[in-house]
């Protein structure tokens, strides 16, 4: 008789199979051997097979304790620093490729583009650079790297809904095809009102030989992860100011701009009449539809400033004067000019229509101040 659930082909005692929304899917299983399981693994259920790594495993009172992860239990792994420059572009799939090779990995890429001509990786976990770029991600039966989201998937086969806890968001399902029932899953049923969907699933093996598989169903968060990822939330937020967020200008005052960020993503407003933070010596005025940086002053949201422009600005006053600056090579005007003679002793007025005049240019100047 073929095993219901087994670890590499030994029978599993009990434990629990959690397949989350987004992430590495883990087992925690006790298996009927006192010998130590040790490398890749196999999770056979029902008609369900995962493939995976041990990443700990000890043996007690007849029985072996397992902890079994996605993939190659490598995205936890700390990798090196690395930089990486391409003026035409550094590739999404260079830089996750590179990482997931470093820890044993398989990432797929189905659809290649630039991250822009820099990109810093930094000495952290492995999934860091993943999770920099890939909000949805997750590891797939076969124990690859996915960075999209769990294909939506109608079940057809036959189950039971045993009960609905909605206080919970989850629902328990009886059925004999385990495989239909991860994250995605799309059902309905006549007693549950409306259409559930899939935003993770928990087997549950009881050693009494019973066996539960729960659903999650509040899509709107990963229900796995998302508290653990509140908690982290709240502990990072008063640093996310800290540093320059790329804008663009929509609108040009008196000294101010109006400005919207030109990722929607970071989660930060637009600005109207937002002031330009020029130095002692100077100030600009940049032109419409450029890119800047904004910066919030002491790391706090109720300083925002524009600190930066990467464009031709439209006018520049040098120690806030008004006066226009004459430039080496620039055209004198000498229509009543007035001369002062070298020696100091008088000034006298020349005619633009004197021939005999020839055209004056300015021949040198500061090196120290330059305008546009």
């Amino acid at each position: 008789m073929t095993a219901f659930a087994t670890l590499n082909g030994v029978n599993i005692v009990s434990g629990t199979l959690v397949v989350p929304m987004v992430g590495t899917w883990t087992s925690d299983v006790a298996i009927a051997t006192e010998q130590a399981e040790t490398g890749s693994a196999t999770i056979v259920l029902g008609n369900l097979t995962l493939t995976g790594t041990i990443y700990r495993a000890v043996p007690f009172a007849g029985q072996t304790r397992a902890r079994v992860v996605g993939g190659a239990a490598g995205w936890r792994q700390t990798i090196p620093a690395q930089a990486y420059g391409q003026p035409s572009g550094v590739m999404l799939s260079a830089v996750l490729q590179d990482a997931a090779q470093a820890v044993g990995e398989t990432v797929n890429v189905p659809n290649d583009a630039s991250i822009g001509p820099f990109y810093g990786r930094p000495n952290d976990l492995a999934s860091f650079t993943l999770r920099q770029f890939c909000p949805a991600w997750y590891i797939d039966t076969s124990g690859v790297t996915q960075i999209a989201s769990w294909p939506v998937v109608i079940v057809g086969s036959t189950f039971t809904v045993i009960r609905q806890l909605p206080d919970e968001g989850m629902v328990e399902i009886a059925t004999e095809d385990y495989a239909s029932w991860l994250p995605g899953a799309s059902f309905t049923y006549p007693t549950l009102a409306g259409t559930f969907q899939s935003a993770g699933t928990v087997y549950t093996f009881q050693s009494d030989g019973t066996f539960r598989l729960q659903v999650l169903t509040d899509t709107t968060v990963d229900r796995v992860l998302g508290p653990l990822r509140t908690i982290i939330d709240q502990r990072v937020a008063p640093t996310r100011f800290h540093g320059e967020y790329r804008y663009q200008i929509t609108g040009v005052g008196n000294g101010t701009v109006d400005v919207q960020p030109m990722d929607a993503t970071i989660g930060l407003p637009a600005f109207n009449g937002l002031p330009l933070m020029s130095d002692s010596i100077s100030t600009y005025t940049p032109p419409s539809g450029v890119e800047c940086r904004i910066a919030f002053g002491d790391g706090k949201p109720t300083y925002p400033r524009v600190v930066w422009t990467a464009q031709t600005p439209s006018a520049v006053g040098l120690a806030g004067g008004g006066a226009a600056v004459g430039r080496v090579g620039d055209a004198v005007d000498y229509t009543n000019a007035t001369i002062t003679a070298p020696s100091g002793g008088g000034t006298c007025s020349v005619s633009a229509t004197n021939p005999s005049l020839p055209a004056f240019s300015i021949k040198s100047g500061s090196g120290v101040v330059t305008s546009a």
